[in-house]
């Protein structure tokens, strides 16, 4: 009777388009067990099977490895690897390992911008993005030197005056990359 199959890899999460490298072993069948794939509900073709006769001389050890490229969609899906074998007469016995998935920046903000100015109090400029990022750089394009790089998407302007009129550029940058947006401010009056 073939043992309870382990799976290897991916312990971690993987990045979004990747390719996700598993393997599952299950030892002690004779004749040797047929290791099958599924994701969700869907079957996986394997990448490569190999069977080792047993120390003992009279089971076999099966290893099956299986390859895809991960999307999005994948996060948090259900990867399986289930041992057939005569011997368990119309049971089964199954692992399942759960992906996580890093997923990649779309290179666009959504929500778009606000620039609010809270009644008394600086005037503050935030984008929404999609995901969230680990930092941000706020820049003004034509000055030397960036305004601010933090965790925080806020930029805060203390006293809002003309010579605060321009484009914006924030970075944010996660583990997948930086995606870039721009705002333009025109500031009038006083």
């Amino acid at each position: 009777i073939p043992q309870k199959p382990q799976m290897f890899g991916h312990e971690q999460p993987i990045d979004e388009e990747k390719v996700a490298r598993l393997a599952c072993r299950s030892s002690g069948s004779k004749p040797a067990a047929r290791l099958r794939w599924t994701k969700g509900n869907r079957e996986l073709r394997d990448s490569g099977v190999e069977v080792v006769e047993d120390p003992n001389g009279k089971t076999f050890t099966v290893t099956s490895r299986v390859e895809f490229r991960v999307t999005k969609e994948d996060n948090e899906a259900e990867v399986t690897c289930t041992v057939e074998h005569e011997s368990l007469q119309n049971s089964e016995r199954s692992t399942t390992q759960k992906l996580q998935v890093h997923c990649m920046w779309r290179g666009t903000f959504w929500g778009g911008w606000g620039l609010r100015r809270p009644h008394p109090g600086p005037s503050v400029l935030t984008p929404v993005p999609s995901l969230s990022p680990q930092e941000f750089l706020w820049e003004k394009e034509g000055s030397d030197a960036p305004l601010q790089l933090s965790s925080d998407s806020v930029l805060i302007f203390p006293f809002l005056n003309k010579s605060d009129s321009g484009t914006y550029v924030c970075t944010a940058t996660s583990s997948m990359g930086s995606v870039v947006a721009k705002y333009n401010l025109d500031v009038s009056g006083e």
